[in-house]
């Protein structure tokens, strides 16, 4: 009777200690934000030609030719909050959204321009709105050309699927799960 008094104790206690791990749940694989799953930093050169323009007042002005030296950013990244995530038993699946692709361009540390010089009396200056417009029009075809770049964007999707697939399993394994993923393109 002693013996049985300590093992219902003992199994008592035991029994105690098991907690029930929370499963996993689809909003909590969203609610990360946004998963950046690249970043790559460039140092190129933007060129611009600047027309003399019309009229009397550019009679004394010349088509100019300018370079601008400048460093970026371009990264690329996936909205978890657009990933579509559903979870049937042990699966999630996943749909894979567009990347969003965000270029950055240093304007506060660019070089000064490079600008085919004056003539004694034909000016034509290079004015700040003008390198304004000139970054601008840079970003845009940075932009496009990350875009366009199949490559690239099919190495970001991979890298999304590697990292999201990682942080599953990594939940998974905390609370002795074995979750399997399967991406929807």
């Amino acid at each position: 009777m002693k013996k049985s008094k300590i093992v219902l104790l003992a199994v008592l206690i035991f029994s105690g200690c098991a907690r029930v791990q929370p499963d996993l749940e689809p909003a909590a694989v969203c609610s990360a934000g946004s998963l950046t799953v690249m970043k790559m930093g460039f140092h190129t050169v933007a060129d611009c030609d600047k027309s003399r323009g019309d009229g009397l007042s550019s009679l004394f002005k010349k088509a100019r030719k300018y370079w601008q030296e400048y460093d970026g950013t371009v990264e690329v990244s996936y909205s978890l909050k657009e990933s579509g995530v559903s979870r049937t038993g042990e699966t999630f699946n996943i749909t894979v959204p567009d990347p969003e692709i965000a270029v950055h361009i240093d304007t506060k540390n660019a070089k000064d321009p490079y600008v085919t010089e004056d003539a004694w009396l034909v000016k034509n200056p290079i004015t700040p709105e003008e390198q304004e417009e000139l970054f601008k029009k840079a970003k845009l075809e940075m932009l496009d050309s990350i875009q366009n770049d199949q490559d690239l964007i099919k190495r970001a999707k991979q890298r999304y699927k590697e990292l999201l697939s990682s942080y599953i399993a990594s939940i998974g394994r905390q609370h002795d799960r074995e979750y399997k993923v399967v991406f929807v393109e």
